[in-house]
């Protein structure tokens, strides 16, 4: 589902009512939720639209999310055995997804979501897990360009690694970079 809607492209109310069997009202009430997140965009007199960023807007997203996600990281201990059983089994799916995006966005999500609800600090977790729903249909574009999820399941491996050892700091260098991996096949197809 996640890759069905393009950044830029016009979200009918009438069309996604008729497509999940329900009403206009939800919708409308969704799409204005998702226009507060920065998810949608409104126009007035055209309707909502799935925001569109140029990539001097992607990479300002880029580096809040490496300020606030590295203010998290760093602070992590060790896990509970069964926290690092939910995310070993998110990304053993990710391994497993072949060249199939929405199953790699699904567990990609849960396996990130998944460290990041292991901190306290639920008010920075709150504001990168609002950022990731905003940069949603792009970082499945990133997705999509994979070859295979074996490579995204390889960095999560070494992150485990870090989050296994209590190594915040190691924790937060290759989120960064596998972070910065991501930034980089999008940039040069954003204008």
């Amino acid at each position: 589902m996640c890759r069905d809607l393009l950044p830029g492209q016009q979200l009918r109310q009438e069309d996604i009512a008729q497509r999940i069997g329900i009403s206009r009202g939800p919708i409308r009430e969704a799409l204005q939720i998702l226009g507060v997140d920065g998810v949608v965009k409104y126009e007035r007199n055209r309707g909502y639209f799935v925001t569109q960023f140029s990539s001097d807007e992607m990479s300002q997203l880029y580096l809040a999310r490496d300020l606030l996600e590295t203010a998290v990281l760093v602070k992590l201990t060790v896990p509970a055995d069964d926290d690092l059983a939910r995310l070993v089994e998110a990304n053993d799916a990710i391994r497993n997804a072949g060249t199939d995006v929405d199953v790699m966005m699904r567990y990609n999500d849960r396996f990130h979501a998944g460290i990041l609800e292991l901190s306290p600090q639920r008010l920075l977790v709150a504001e990168i897990l609002r950022i990731w729903r905003m940069s949603v249909a792009y970082r499945a574009l990133s997705l999509s360009v994979l070859a295979d999820a074996a490579t995204l399941a390889e960095d999560h491996d070494e992150m485990l690694d870090a989050l296994r050892a209590g190594d915040g700091a190691q924790l937060a260098d290759l989120w960064r970079a596998h972070r910065q991996v991501s930034l980089n096949r999008l940039l040069p197809i954003l204008r």
